[in-house]
Parts: C-alpha cells; structure tokens; sequence
C-alpha cells in the first residue's frame, strides 16, 4: 500500500506540537507534585522479569481464595433491587443499614460508636485523605511512627506536611520519643498511628502505651488519627482496646478491605460529631458518596455472614504466618532478626547494619524471592537493612521455599 506522504507529515507535525503544548504545562503544575517520584510497583514489575518462578511477599491483601466471591455475586443482586431508587444522588454519610452493621462489628473490639458519627469512605484510604482535608495546612507537623505505612506519607505529603517519625520498638511507638516530638514540635495537628498489628513491622501497642498516648494527645491538643485495618485478623492473645475505645476523641479509620476484598473499596471513620460533620462536609465537594449499589453489596455480603467468614480465614493465616516464622528460624542466619506477630499479614526483618536491602532485592530476585525493601516505609528513607515479608496470600510450601531462596541470597551477601 502507498503511503500517504501529506497525511504522515501531518501526524509528525501533530506530535511535535502535543509534545511542546505538554512540556509547556509541566510548567503550570502545583509545585506539591514534587513528592510524585517514580513508582515503586514499575521497580518491582521488573523483579518479576528475573525469574521464572518467583515467590512473592509483598501482597497485603487477603487471600483470592478467602474473598467470598459468590456471596459478593448474590449480594450484588439483592443490591440491584433498589434500582433505580438508589441511582440518584444521597447517602453522603453512607448507606444506613451499612452504618449500623459497622457499630455492631466494631462494638466486640471494645468500640462504643453510633451511625450517626460513620462516615462509609471508598477504602480507609480515603479516610485518611479527607482527615488530612480537614486537619492540615502547609507546614503543619504530623506525628507517625517509624517506619509506617508507605501510603500514609505519601498522602500527608500531598497536603504539604511536614513529617516527623518517632521512634518504634517491639511495642511499636516509644511514648518518650513521642512525648519528645510533641515538645519540640509545636505545629503539630496530627499523631498517625497503627497500633495493632501494624504496617509494615505487625507490632501491637500495649494498653499502657495506649492510655499514654491519647493523654499526651489531650495534652498538647492533637489529634489522633487511629489505622486499623487489622484488629479482626488475630490469631493469639486478648484484644486490646483501640484506641478510639480509649478517647472518643481519636478519629478511627476501618475498612473491610482485609476482610471481604480490597477491589470493593469500602472502608469508614468514626469521629467526634464535629469533626463528623467537616469530614462529611469535604466529602461532599470531593465524589458526593461512596457507590451506592457497592454500599448495598458489603451490607448484604457482611449481614449475617462476615463473623464466621472471618473466624475460618484466621486459620488460614495463622498457618501461613507459623510457616514463616518456622522457616526463618530454619534459614535465615543469626545475625537477622525479626517481628512476632500475633495477627496482621506481616513480619518484619532487621538484617545487620551492612546489608542493604534494597541493593540486594535485585540479587533475591534472580534466586526466586520478590519482598517489598524496609526503606519505602520510612518517612525519611533513611533506614536500609530490613525487609518487610507478606504472608497473606502465598501457601505455607511457597512461604516455605521462599524463606530458603532468601536465606540463601543473605548468607551470600557482602559480608554476611
């Protein structure tokens, strides 16, 4: 076929000039977009390219096979029978009898709320965004432990915040550390915590620490921002009361992206009923609700159903986790340590100073074994000899023979 010389100078002609019109607004962007560097999930979708069988420790999510799927089909089509009523706008605060089912299964955690003060948010995501929408201004200085959820810095960066990590141990954050920051810190609106089971170290904060940590809050009068994915997901010892179960003041983020399926993005705040209304309020001017037929799903699947689920999922990862846990003392060298967790899906990894675990995930990689390096959950990216390993969804023979191909990848490390 002959080419159509016009028409292809004129598509030549046309890129060239798409090509200027977007460097020109590059330009015009807020000056916040720094913080938007390269993506972590392009870095690790080259791992996978190194092997050809790799095992994969970085999913934080529950297990395909535990997500009850044709639950989810026939709840979906229960959902649709309030079509098309509930097509139009409404439910800003969330589907009713959503709410109200969120209080029951908050109240065996120790969590006293009303429906009143549930706002349903697309995934505790969200939750924490619009928290940011109504607490902070540039320069304001939020408090988190460190290291803490990747996705949490990147949000309170988005508003301009300045960070300031406190120090953890096994109990997760050290409240002389956090006493300290608040004192040298007086624009501090916001403590970020996680304090069961925790992302990424799976730490639980003990009752005392907890008790401490909301007086200092009154105290300095700063909010308290309460993660809590995890808290159903235990697998030994007594619950311990959140947070909020200790300050109605504290604002709690919930979701049930660990318990049915993250895709379905339904999560929920508890706050007090002023901050309630500004949280309401932001959402308003950001998406209106949540999905409306998706609200009625999570209410149909849960109802009567999501108690039991969720009591035969924790054999499932109690397994898993007593795997892992069983083939790092089998593999790993002395020298590496590691957390114990008594539920959540992660266990952190301290390796000796020298070793650097992030120049080392390439080498992993070409011996079967993808983990998510420990210096992407550090505010300041400063700390570079630990790991975080995901059990969640990998059998226990794959966690297993995962563990191996690390063990050996350290052992033949400079140094090691």
């Amino acid at each position: 076929m002959a080419t159509n010389v016009t028409e292809t100078t004129n598509t030549n002609q046309d890129r060239t000039e798409e090509t200027t019109a977007m460097a020109s607004l590059t330009t015009c962007v807020a000056g916040r977009n720094v913080i938007h560097g390269p993506s972590i999930w392009t870095d690790l979708l080259e791992l996978f390219k190194r092997h050809p069988d790799p095992v994969y420790f970085g999913d934080g999510s529950p297990d395909k096979d535990l997500i009850p799927l044709e639950r989810l089909k026939e709840a979906s089509i229960r959902a649709w029978d309030d079509a098309p009523g509930c097509l139009g706008y409404g439910e800003q605060q969330g589907f009713a009898p959503l709410r109200d089912l969120i209080v029951e299964r908050m109240r065996p955690l120790g969590i006293e709320g009303s429906a009143d003060r549930i706002l349903v948010t697309s995934g505790s995501t969200q939750g924490l965004d619009l928290a940011c929408r109504v607490f902070l201004e540039p320069g304001d200085v939020v408090l988190l432990e460190n290291p803490t959820f990747l996705g949490a810095t990147e949000i309170f960066r988005a508003y301009e915040a300045r960070l300031v990590p406190v120090d953890t141990d096994a109990d997760g954050m050290v409240m002389d550390a956090l006493e300290a920051a608040l004192i040298a810190e007086p624009r501090t609106k916001m403590i970020y915590t996680i304090p069961t089971f925790q992302n990424p170290t799976g730490s639980t904060m003990p009752l005392e620490r907890r008790q401490r940590l909301v007086e200092l809050a009154r105290q300095h009068n700063v909010a308290v921002l309460e993660d809590d994915p995890y808290s159903e997901l235990r697998y030994d010892g007594d619950v311990v009361a959140p947070l909020v179960a200790l300050d109605h003041n504290v604002i709690y983020l919930g979701t049930f992206s660990k318990t049915i399926a993250p895709g379905i993005r339904c999560g929920w705040t508890l706050a007090p009923a002023g901050i309630h209304r500004l949280l309401v309020a932001n959402r308003e001017v950001s998406d209106i609700s949540n999905d409306r037929i998706m609200m009625r799903t999570v209410y149909h699947a849960a109802e009567g159903f999501l108690t039991d689920h969720v009591a035969g999922s924790l054999d499932v990862y109690r397994s898993r986790r007593d795997a892992m846990l069983g083939a790092l003392g089998e593999y790993l060298p002395e020298t590496v340590t590691w957390s114990h967790p008594d539920g959540g899906f992660f266990v952190w990894i301290t390796l000796p100073e020298h070793i650097n675990a992030t120049d080392l995930a390439n080498q992993a990689a070409d011996n079967g074994v993808i983990y998510f390096p420990g210096h992407w959950f550090y505010p300041n990216a400063d700390e570079f000899n630990s790991i975080r390993l995901s059990y969640s969804t990998v059998p226990e023979d794959r966690i297993v023979e995962g563990i191996r191909r690390l063990g050996e990848t350290l052992r033949s490390a400079p140094g090691a």
